[in-house]
């Protein structure tokens, strides 16, 4: 007879051991200060950001779309796997145990979610609200424990169509008691809202009554969950685990035309079409030039806009470093006749020529919002910086020598 809490232990540690080993890559040293850094200056100007808001500023309604959101989103965590249709669908009376602990291992990570997003929402919660943020969590723990169970009852029903209209309701219970409880609505509201969950709390239990698990729909949002912790973790270091399918972004071609035909430009237009095409590289860039734009654009101190500048800047190169290594294992690349040194030089190439952009862009932000003389100083050094890091952490590797 199978042991279900032994074989939810043995995947959890076996989870928890592969998602440690990538940690450790993605929250390096580097990383951390500079996340300390960003983290701490944008912390006090949120802080006096919200001292100069007024009175009538809408937070009961942007926190029930939001808390909302996270109340009535997310799954239970399961960890099983694609063999399982085959050796574990004959035990699944046995399972009991095995689910009992999936979904308090889901309920904590969520609760756990839930109490970061109340920390980032603190100083405007604090002064908006009238309800003590402690009593506020157990409110939302409590929404998020049934949002987890309606979506494991849905578990038992293979229709997307369901699915969708059981997510949109479960997202405006979730929303409409958040807003009714911030904005102290009175009790016949509240008390709408308990029923209508209660009502379909009973629907739920009674439609999924007599049927049996849909393996296929667990198994893929479980790969759907490892999909995309391996997705950002690809962004910090190769992830073998991790095959991205290339997509074609035709309206980017004209940007590949540019790259002259030659010898000379074949891991340079590998490169190129990889960033625009593959691993999210792209998509990565172009958010981190808006959130440093934005941040431009915010804060007014002349010393922090510049380290800001050379933060993302160093950012960036780290992020996309993995880019050139995900060819690595890649036959035709170590077939082509081409000097040794060309990947990296291609790699260098590219590297500097988006930072020398993301930097560009930087500074016309600047330029923008306060033209200062110290914005020509700070581009030329930014586009020097970036040479410097594109060449520090562009390393692509190649074939099994470069595991060695």
């Amino acid at each position: 007879m199978m042991d279900a809490r032994k074989l939810w232990q043995q995947r959890l540690q076996a989870e928890g051991k592969k998602r440690l080993r990538y940690l450790r890559y993605m929250l390096n040293d580097h990383l951390l200060v500079g996340l300390i850094i960003v983290l701490g200056g944008i912390a006090v100007m949120y802080e006096r950001w919200v001292e100069t808001l007024p009175d009538s500023f809408p937070y009961p309604a942007i926190a029930a779309v939001i808390f909302g959101w996270a109340a009535a989103s997310g799954t239970v965590r399961t960890l099983f796997r694609e063999a399982d249709t085959v050796f574990l669908l004959a035990a699944e009376w046995q399972l009991p145990p095995y689910i009992r602990r999936a979904f308090l291992f889901s309920a904590v990570w969520h609760a756990y979610g839930l109490c970061l997003l109340l920390l980032l929402a603190g100083p405007l919660h604090s002064r908006f609200s009238p309800v003590p943020w402690p009593l506020f969590l157990l409110g939302l723990i409590a929404l998020k424990l049934w949002n987890l169970w309606a979506a494991w009852k849905g578990s038992y029903i293979a229709e997307p169509s369901f699915h969708r209209q059981s997510a949109l309701a479960r997202f405006g219970l979730a929303a409409l008691a958040v807003y009714f409880w911030l904005a102290a609505a009175p009790w016949l509201f509240s008390a709408t809202i308990i029923a209508l969950i209660a009502a379909l709390s009973v629907f739920l239990s009674r439609f999924a009554k007599g049927r049996t698990w849909k393996w296929e729909r667990l198994i893929a949002e479980e790969q759907r969950a490892v999909r995309a912790f391996y997705r950002w973790a690809n962004l910090f270091t190769d992830v073998p685990e991790w095959r991205e399918e290339a997509r074609r972004r035709r309206w980017l071609d004209p940007l590949l035309r540019l790259i002259p035909y030659g010898q000379r430009n074949v891991f340079f237009h590998l490169y190129a079409r990889t960033f625009l095409r593959a691993g999210g590289y792209a998509g990565l860039y172009i958010r981190l030039t808006v959130i440093g734009s934005v941040l431009l654009a915010v804060i007014d101190h002349e010393y922090v806009q510049a380290a800001i500048v050379f933060l993302f800047l160093y950012a960036t190169a780290v992020q996309l470093a993995a880019l050139p290594s995900r060819h690595r294992y890649s036959l035709w690349t170590q077939l082509y006749p081409l000097p040794q040194a060309q990947p990296a030089g291609a790699a260098v190439r590219l590297f500097s020529i988006l930072l020398a952009g993301q930097n560009t862009v930087f500074h016309l932000v600047l330029a923008a919002v306060s033209p200062r003389p110290l914005w020509l100083v700070t581009w030329v050094g930014g586009i020097g910086w970036g040479v410097w890091t594109a060449r520090r952490y562009v390393r692509p590797r190649h074939g099994p020598k470069a595991e060695r």
